[in-house]
């Protein structure tokens, strides 16, 4: 399984299922060095109490998420590195 049928079966697997503040994903290939990737999953605010970040917090905490994390394992070289941003601004 290469990187963006994992990204595609876990949206397909997730488009129904109620994941506060999940609001997509992009698989982005790095343009001059063949073979390094980036996932950007986006959490958003869906209860006022709850931030994104909050949101993204539980989300890696499901047993579903973890599972994806270990099919991701399989695929890739090396630990993926993680990163935590949040948005300050975007084009409407």
């Amino acid at each position: 399984m290469v990187l963006g049928e994992l990204a595609a079966k876990w949206d397909e697997m997730h488009a129904t299922a109620d994941i506060m503040g999940y609001m997509g994903s992009h698989v982005l290939a790095h343009r001059d060095r063949p073979g390094e990737y980036k996932i950007v999953a986006e959490f958003g605010v869906v209860d006022p109490d709850v931030s994104a970040a909050e949101e993204a917090m539980k989300n890696n905490d499901r047993p579903d998420t973890q599972l994806w994390a270990k099919k991701l394992q399989e695929i890739i070289h090396g630990e993926p590195e993680y990163d935590n941003y949040d948005e300050i601004y975007r084009t409407s």
